[in-house]
């Protein structure tokens, strides 16, 4: 290995990987509004991102819907230096219904580790498959980690019309 991407892979801020906890929910909140506005402007107009993460409501009123959502859905994050990076919400059922990055941490493997850990609790709970709605900017992630397209899945959201795309991974049982 080159000697400068070493020096790169080692200068960078590993993750702790762990269950959301309270006090989460804002920097879970922000980052999903920062990935949509931020990270999809390639492959989504200003009116759907606009409709996906709507404007950010008042601090107490969207701290709470965050808190709520947070609460119910238990996210995976991956945690730097006591910030949140990136989320997945994983449901029992193998549904992943929520996989955002903050801008300032995106392509650097912490989201890759949050899913490393999502296989593992898959495979713990006996899960044969793993489902997702993704987005066309998300679409190359899943299929870095074995996700397959099952269908175009063409939406409405706050109706605007959005394109994502029902993804699955069919899991190999753990041998040894």
């Amino acid at each position: 290995m080159p000697q400068e991407l070493q020096q790169r892979r080692e200068s960078r801020p590993q993750a702790m990987i762990r269950k959301y906890k309270p006090g989460d929910e804002l920097m879970i909140g922000q980052i999903y509004y920062d990935a949509v506005h931020q990270l999809t402007r390639e492959d989504y107009t200003e009116a759907q991102r606009n409709a996906w993460a709507t404007t950010i409501e008042g601090d107490d009123a969207w701290a709470e819907k965050w808190r709520r959502r947070c609460d119910r859905k238990q996210p995976w994050v991956a945690d730097v230096d006591g910030e949140v990076a990136g989320f997945i919400e994983f449901d029992a059922d193998g549904h992943n219904a929520c996989t955002y990055v903050s801008p300032d941490h995106a392509g650097k493997g912490h989201m890759s580790a949050i899913m490393a850990r999502i296989f593992q609790e898959a495979r713990r709970s006996n899960l044969i498959r793993l489902y997702a709605e993704v987005s066309i900017t998300a679409r190359p992630f899943f299929e870095r980690h074995g996700f397959r397209v099952v269908r175009d899945n063409p939406h409405e959201v706050r109706g605007v019309p959005i394109l994502n795309y029902i993804m699955e991974c069919w899991l190999q049982p753990d041998v040894g």
